[in-house]
């Protein structure tokens, strides 16, 4: 075992203190209420949520699968099922991550929306319970990541070395494929990953933009075991969006971060040829990783490799200037 801390470098929180004053007064629309299956959240123009289990909320639960996993550490991310919505929603939701995060000892991933989304990341980046943003694949209020209008945002991130982490939504364009079925958490959000982050290699945001830290979860979904197809598209011009700097979109691969979230001990060996590894569980869902860390360990990687996944890529990534 590591004698340094374990980074889990996707891990979700709903902050209890949050659930229980939007039960007492509802913010931008948003409000909570308790069931026997755990507490729901009401979302404008979407209805309830799912129950929200003490595992999500609960500080106990969470240090007792911590201790068991052998994660010292958590950075935190929100639930996405309560990200959308307007400033002030974003903003609340920010001040319960910080709490959260401070309580925790830890730090936290903000949240951002709608058109004044730069100079909210900027606000949040001013607070040290921050170390970066959580950011929706497929925002239901705004320009999609690979879009122009998605560029200020961009250029603030590269500028102040602000990790941003990309996340699919619960519900992404996926959906919209009836031959999913009920597989859309299975599959669904590994084809929005592939998607979302081939339109933004595409469409030359990392040539416009050099230097993002930019995190990819579920260890990227499909896009690096198929990244040699992606470049035949790019050679025939059956994926092609323009000219880009370097001569074909796997050259990218390297610029991005990828968790471990759902992959196999080979599959996180071979992810670790393209750049660096975050330790990743998906905390508190079932199709995470109930034991990352053995995961990681059972990989064949060498200790230096094994170190970096556990601890020291994030540390380099999510660390503070001082």
């Amino acid at each position: 075992m590591s004698r340094t801390e374990v980074l889990d470098t996707h891990a979700h929180i709903v902050p209890r203190s949050l659930l229980t004053a939007l039960q007492q007064r509802p913010v931008a629309g948003f409000s909570a209420r308790r069931t026997e299956r755990g507490w729901v959240v009401a979302v404008p123009g979407t209805g309830e949520t799912r129950p929200i289990g003490a595992r999500m909320t609960d500080a106990g639960p969470r240090a007792d699968w911590q201790r068991h996993a052998g994660v010292t550490r958590q950075i935190l991310s929100p639930w996405l099922d309560i990200q959308a919505g307007g400033r002030d929603w974003a903003r609340t939701l920010n001040d319960a991550m910080a709490d959260a995060a401070a309580e925790a000892g830890t730090v936290a991933l903000a949240s951002v929306t709608g058109d004044q989304a730069t100079e909210d990341l900027l606000e949040a980046w001013k607070r040290p319970e921050f170390a970066g943003l959580l950011l929706n694949t497929d925002p239901p209020d705004g320009p999609a990541p690979h879009e122009p209008a998605f560029d200020p945002l961009w250029t603030l991130a590269a500028a102040e070395g602000i990790p941003v982490v990309l996340h699919p939504p619960t519900c992404g364009p996926s959906d919209a494929l009836a031959s999913l079925g009920t597989m859309g958490n299975v599959h669904g959000r590994l084809i929005d990953n592939t998607v979302a982050i081939t339109r933004l290699i595409l469409a030359g945001v990392l040539d416009r933009h050099p230097g993002l830290k930019l995190v990819l979860v579920h260890g990227g979904g499909f896009l690096p075991y198929q990244a040699h197809r992606l470049d035949g598209g790019y050679r025939t011009k059956e994926a092609f969006a323009g000219e880009l700097a370097r001569e074909k979109p796997s050259a990218y691969l390297g610029d991005f971060h990828y968790d471990t979230v759902g992959l196999s001990a080979p599959a996180i060996a071979f992810l670790a040829g393209f750049g660096p590894v975050l330790l990743g569980s998906d905390y508190p869902f079932a199709l995470g990783d109930p034991d990352p860390v053995r995961t990681v360990r059972e990989s064949g990687l060498d200790d230096a490799f094994v170190e970096a996944i556990l601890h020291t890529n994030a540390d380099a990534l999510f660390r503070r200037p001082a």
